[in-house]
């Protein structure tokens, strides 16, 4: 039995925590044991880690919120101790780290515990580091003391080998998966969209992401206003939670006219209902190491419009499974999206041929088994 540490900064709704516990959901048990470790509180997510796995929460007694990570570096020093401590107690063969501030603490701990071997995850690109150069060294200094360095697509690899140190020979590609969900027929599309308040015959478009002003929601808002004229039923689901921009969104959407055009669904427990339920998937993200929530669109055989950024190229077949345009460019996305809603035939093949390749190349099965097989070759060699 191999014991693994998860280490992440929290366990809020996000790509990388879904991520996380579709993993650990999946694990083979008989082969894994995993623990679960957070470095600044809790989160939304913390009851369905706990239902799965022990969850160690550090940076906060309110296990279901998270918290910013302190500036005071006394706070960092007692958590690397505690942290240090619990790695000891528990004995895992592997401390496996997730996103900036843990890719530091989880090496960091693991090695001053013996760990036998640490990987780190790289699952974006680098803009978050621009002007925070302690930060960067953090990541390489964790990059030194880790074994492996996992990224989930070959623009995030190619990123940490021009923007980090010690990443070389170091790096290997795992793809997101994600599941496979059931079709609906036209009867339970129909109760559902009555259940939500959603007209029957509009054409929805869903996109799912927190609300950061990187993740392109100005530009979408921007994009319906240049459609509304020749798609004025069409509707826009904006599902994710206010990470400081939602204000800023809806006053633009009222200022542009177009706020009868989308509606601000907050956080959902159910996305893939929705998603079963739309016509049509965009992300307008300004930067992306490679999107869960595409893949999820590409599953529930959704036609997927998204900004070229880092891994979406690798995710959207662009004119085959969706259409891509540039970043922070609304007129290209509402191109974009008009290339796709005027061919109503068209676009229903797109979502097929993106169900497709979400079932051959981005499965939860293929993930997990990449991510069991990387285990075992590393436990072996230890």
């Amino acid at each position: 039995m191999i014991k693994i540490a998860y280490v992440i900064p929290n366990i809020e709704v996000g790509g990388t925590e879904k991520h996380l516990l579709s993993l650990v959901r999946n694990l083979d048990r008989s082969r894994f044991s995993p623990i679960l470790i957070t470095t600044a509180g809790g989160g939304a997510l913390y009851d369905s880690f706990a239902a799965l796995l022990p969850v160690f929460v550090f940076g906060g007694d309110n296990y279901r919120a998270r918290k910013s990570p302190p500036k005071n570096p006394l706070v960092h020093l007692r958590t690397i101790r505690g942290m240090t401590a619990l790695l000891k107690e528990q004995a895992p063969r592997f401390v496996h780290a997730y996103l900036p501030a843990a890719n530091a603490l989880g090496p960091i701990t693991g090695r001053l515990a013996g760990v036998p071997r640490v990987l780190v995850s790289k699952r974006s690109l680098a803009n978050y580091k621009k002007g925070h150069h302690f930060l960067r060294r953090l990541e390489s200094l964790g990059n030194l003391l880790s074994d492996v360095i996992l990224a989930n697509s070959l623009a995030v690899k190619d990123e940490v080998l021009k923007t980090e140190s010690f990443a070389g020979g170091k790096i290997e590609v795992i793809y997101n998966g994600v599941e496979l969900p059931a079709r609906w027929d036209a009867a339970q599309v129909k109760e559902f969209r009555k259940k939500e308040g959603l007209p029957e015959t509009a054409v929805l478009a869903v996109c799912v992401s927190n609300f950061f002003a990187y993740k392109g929601h100005e530009e979408l808002i921007r994009a319906a206003a240049v459609l509304r004229k020749d798609f004025p039923e069409l509707i826009y689901l904006l599902i994710g939670r206010d990470a400081g921009n939602m204000a800023a969104s809806k006053e633009l959407a009222a200022e542009l006219g177009v706020a009868g055009n989308l509606r601000f669904l907050g956080v959902k427990d159910n996305p893939a209902d929705f998603l079963r339920a739309a016509d049509l998937f965009v992300h307008p993200s300004r930067q992306e190491g490679f999107s869960n929530s595409i893949l999820e669109a590409m599953a529930a055989g959704l036609p997927v419009v998204a900004c070229g950024v880092g891994g979406n190229a690798e995710a959207v077949t662009d004119s085959v499974t969706g259409k891509l345009a540039p970043k922070e460019d609304h007129a290209a996305l509402a191109a974009a999206l008009a290339y796709v809603l005027k061919d109503p035939a068209g676009m229903k093949a797109m979502g097929e041929a993106g169900r497709k390749k979400a079932l051959e190349i981005f499965s939860i099965k293929r993930m997990v088994s990449g991510v069991e097989e990387l285990y075992e070759r590393l436990a072996q060699n230890a």
